[in-house]
């Protein structure tokens, strides 16, 4: 069942990609305004989870895993603030290439930490779906020579397997739902904190105001796609083993190559021309990730 999940998150993820890239490019006056703006925008879609309280048989988890799931959201939001960082420097495709170091990671780290130890094979997968990404990395270093998003990326990476184990040990000891809505809760309360605690950035996101209160909705629009993913994704790997979820996630370059082709072919306001840059050494590599992610399945 896990690997229902973890199909369906990735396009979503994608869309974000794409939608956060033009967000960074043509909106934001600062790349992290995209973590306030995110975090508000949950909050007002977390405003509807009490209602779906009404309808679960649900109770409270013990402190200590509340904790560790507000600690979860929080890494998740400091994972996003290198990510719109890297998004400044480098186009939503690549940006996606290079959060593949996290399905490098994982099982390093599941392995020496929690004894997670899966079949030869999957080592093998794995390692054809994370050398795809980084062709896809050489190809925007060759174009550009910045190794600043490589760098900024690879922390976001980091930072998410961390929060990756910690959600594997929350949904192993209590509901999924109940840890997931404190796991947002965390997102939203560390995603606002800047706001609240530090002067300069309150003043320089009192400047975007009037730019960013036209585009609500498309935010909120943005936040459902990206809650959606999360769900997704969180779901596989409470179900399944984190580190092969992970590597299904390995698929979000491709589908953010695809998808913004596809927008370049309709609409250029969201696509990037970028994205035609080898063209057919790209569409090789979505075609190796395909057989990959099947390998897997």
């Amino acid at each position: 069942m896990w690997l229902f999940y973890a199909l369906l998150g990735p396009p979503f993820w994608a869309l974000v990609h794409i939608l956060d890239s033009h967000c960074v490019g043509n909106v934001f006056d600062r790349p992290w305004m995209g973590v306030i703006t995110s975090s508000l925008a949950t909050a007002v879609i977390a405003l509807f989870f009490p209602f779906i309280l009404l309808y679960m048989d649900w109770r409270l988890p013990s402190w200590h895993i509340i904790a560790l799931a507000l600690l979860s959201g929080g890494l998740i939001q400091l994972g996003q603030g290198f990510y719109f960082q890297a998004l400044e420097k480098t186009e939503a495709g690549i940006v996606a290439a290079y959060g593949n170091f996290t399905p490098t990671l994982l099982p390093l780290v599941s392995y020496f930490l929690m004894g997670d130890v899966l079949q030869p094979w999957h080592y093998i997968t794995i390692g054809v779906l994370v050398l795809a990404s980084i062709c896809f990395c050489l190809i925007d270093i060759s174009r550009h020579g910045n190794w600043n998003s490589i760098f900024l990326m690879l922390m976001a990476s980091t930072v998410q397997v961390s929060a990756i184990l910690i959600e594997k040990y929350v949904f192993v000891h209590s509901a999924f739902l109940m840890c997931f809505m404190f796991i947002i809760l965390g997102v939203v309360l560390s995603g606002v904190l800047p706001l609240l605690v530090v002067p300069s950035v309150r003043k320089a996101f009192s400047k975007n105001i009037p730019k960013l209160k036209s585009l609500a909705p498309f935010f909120l629009c943005i936040e459902m796609a990206n809650l959606v993913a999360l769900y997704m994704s969180q779901r596989a790997i409470d179900l399944g083993s984190p580190s092969l979820a992970a590597a299904m996630e390995t698929t979000v370059p491709g589908y953010t190559f695809l998808l913004t082709i596809l927008l370049l072919s309709f609409n250029h306001r969201f696509g990037n021309e970028e994205a035609r840059y080898q063209l057919r050494t790209k569409l090789v590599l979505v075609a190796i990730m395909t057989a990959g992610v099947m390998q897997i399945a």
